[in-house]
């Protein structure tokens, strides 16, 4: 087959280079695109030559298994570049939270300084609908852009947000570009409410995650009730169960399997104790058979 000209190509691709878990196998290939073409050049590419693609921006909430995973990989690393037009910036979804808080000091430009310290794409978060401190991106998105052969442009209204989902996820498209409202403010003021969120952030766990394994169930927090079955600390292998918060697993040396079995002890566990069965955050690339605890 013949690869799309002038776009960046990764043969041997590794996830583990590719995730903050610092976890997984190979794949066949990734493409990098650096504009919305490219984008809409390589999506239609891989559809018509690949059965399995996978769609990656900064890596933060997904875990890839040790197997090779025989497809292709959609990189929007690249494809970051943000433009203003009044108080709404446009962000292609490989702008990760760290440029766009940085720019938005640049601006003085003000709404969206509670995401400071999460290590994620503008895309991913958008996917998600995720966010901190009881406030979720969804809260300042009045648009995203989408491309699934066709570019589709959809409405705050039409995006379907909610508790961390976003119609996205059921439509098999690359996200393109996201426009957030924002208030002019003084950038000496955007820096403040940064600082003061990161600082909020400090007591967060250390070591390589990916953030919050699990959905807080309505009415309840999932990291208490893992808690409250004993299980901070408790690790299969080399995946642990924070000491800090036990709504994240930590990789002290682990395999992606032991993280995925430690996932369905705690599960287990916490639904044989409260009849709740926790959803995962995380999104799984690749097959897993979970390890003996």
């Amino acid at each position: 087959m013949q690869f799309p000209s002038n776009i960046e190509i990764k043969e041997n691709f590794q996830f583990k280079k590719y995730t903050t878990y610092g976890l997984g196998g190979g794949a066949k290939i990734a493409f990098f695109p650096k504009s919305e073409s490219e984008c809409a050049e390589i999506y239609d590419f891989v559809q018509e030559n690949y059965s399995r693609y996978v769609i990656l921006g900064n890596g933060s909430n997904v875990l890839a298994s040790s197997a090779f995973f025989d497809g292709a990989i959609i990189s929007t690393r690249q494809f970051d570049k943000i433009n203003k037009v009044d108080n709404v910036l446009y962000c292609e979804s490989g702008v990760t939270v760290k440029r766009l808080l940085n720019y938005c000091i640049e601006e003085g430009l003000s709404g969206i300084e509670y995401l400071a310290g999460i290590p994620a794409s503008i895309g991913g978060l958008a996917y998600m609908n995720a966010g901190t401190f009881n406030k979720h991106i969804s809260e300042n998105i009045i648009n995203v852009r989408l491309y699934d052969g066709k570019y589709i442009d959809l409405l705050n209204k039409n995006c379907n947000f909610g508790n961390k989902y976003s119609i996205m996820r059921d439509i098999n498209a690359l996200i393109l570009n996201i426009g957030l409202k924002l208030a002019q403010s003084d950038s000496k003021k955007v820096q403040a409410n940064i600082e003061h969120y990161l600082n909020l952030r400090k007591t967060q766990p250390k070591g390589k995650s990916c953030g919050c394994i699990f959905k807080n169930p309505q009415g309840f927090s999932a990291g208490k009730l893992i808690d409250d079955c004993g299980l901070k600390g408790f690790s299969i292998g080399g995946a642990k169960v924070s000491l800090n918060h036990a709504n994240f697993i930590i990789n002290d040396g682990a395999t992606p399997e032991e993280v995925y079995s430690l996932i369905s002890v705690i599960k287990s566990k916490v639904y044989n104790h409260f009849s709740i069965l926790l959803e995962e955050e995380v999104i799984y690339i690749g097959e897993f058979n979970a390890t003996d605890s």
